[in-house]
């Protein structure tokens, strides 16, 4: 790939926190955030297609901003049907990102405005972003709080569709259970794939080429899953994983195929996730590489 070397790690190069000229609203931020995700979700009609494919009566959650719930940085709460998200929580994570996110090496000279950020528990996992380089801490707030966001909302939905699918005597109680185990695995599956459509990182080879450097990345990632200590985070990173194999295959499709890949992530689990990121990486490697 052409620009393929332009996505380098260099995380000892980091951005100064003089470069924050201007302070956020972290209120502002989230509620433009959560705005953006449900017109998003009405513009693509994913909503419209849950709701008509699944026979479900889903209600978009409301927005519930805390000061600070140290255990979260954003929860779905299904009893209230409310998204809270924790404001003390984003800005740890945002001193977090500052203190070992680094410039690439080398820019690219007609989308300057697009870097690369490190999100991930286990990897070194790249998400695109646009740089407002006199304000990186509004920047990274905006990258996780649609992340945090985008991931909840599939939870919102996805326990409307399981609560269906709990009474559909076509589904095995095992399989039920396979379901519950793989929340969080769906939920990032989702969120990486929306980040993609909602931003429109899909439509230009130089937006989605984060996920390509993220396919060695992947592999090795697979490779040692099962030396990782076993906790939710094996989930949350292995949903990117999926997530990157469905955006670069799918590129500039993505929006034309959304259908399919929620189909997808509907009964997605650990196994079939592992056996998809595994065969799609050999074609893609093949394919970028060879």
């Amino acid at each position: 790939m052409e620009y393929m070397n332009d996505v380098v790690y260099n995380v000892k190069e980091v951005f100064s926190l003089n470069d924050d000229l201007d302070k956020i609203n972290l209120d502002e931020i989230i509620k433009r955030e959560y705005k953006k995700v449900i017109e998003s979700l009405r513009k693509f009609k994913i909503i419209e297609y849950i709701k008509r494919k699944y026979g479900i009566n889903y209600k978009i959650p409301e927005l519930e901003i805390v000061e600070d719930d140290p255990s979260i940085i954003g929860k779905y709460l299904p009893l209230e049907n409310k998204i809270r998200i924790s404001k003390k929580s984003i800005e740890r994570e945002i001193d977090n990102y500052l203190e070992f996110l680094g410039y690439k090496k080398r820019s690219i000279s007609d989308i300057p405005d697009i870097d690369y950020l490190n999100i991930s528990y286990k990897s070194k996992f790249l998400f695109p972003f646009y740089v407002n380089k006199r304000n990186i801490r509004k920047t990274i707030a905006e990258v996780i709080i649609l992340l945090t966001i985008l991931h909840e909302i599939w939870h919102s939905i996805d326990l409307n569709i399981l609560n269906k699918l709990k009474n559909d005597s076509a589904i095995k109680d095992n399989d039920y259970s396979t379901f519950l185990k793989n929340f969080e695995l769906r939920a990032s599956a989702f969120g990486f794939i929306m980040y993609y459509l909602v931003n429109g990182f899909y439509k230009d080879e130089k937006g989605y080429m984060a996920a390509y450097k993220n396919i060695p990345e992947c592999r090795n990632y697979i490779e040692k899953i099962d030396k990782i200590e076993k906790n939710d985070h094996i989930l949350y990173d292995l949903g990117y994983c999926y997530g990157n194999i469905i955006v670069a295959t799918n590129k500039e499709l993505l929006k034309e195929n959304i259908y399919n890949i929620i189909e997808g992530i509907v009964r997605l689990d650990k196994e079939k996730a592992i056996n998809i990121i595994n065969l799609y990486e050999n074609i893609l490697r093949m394919s970028l590489y060879n």
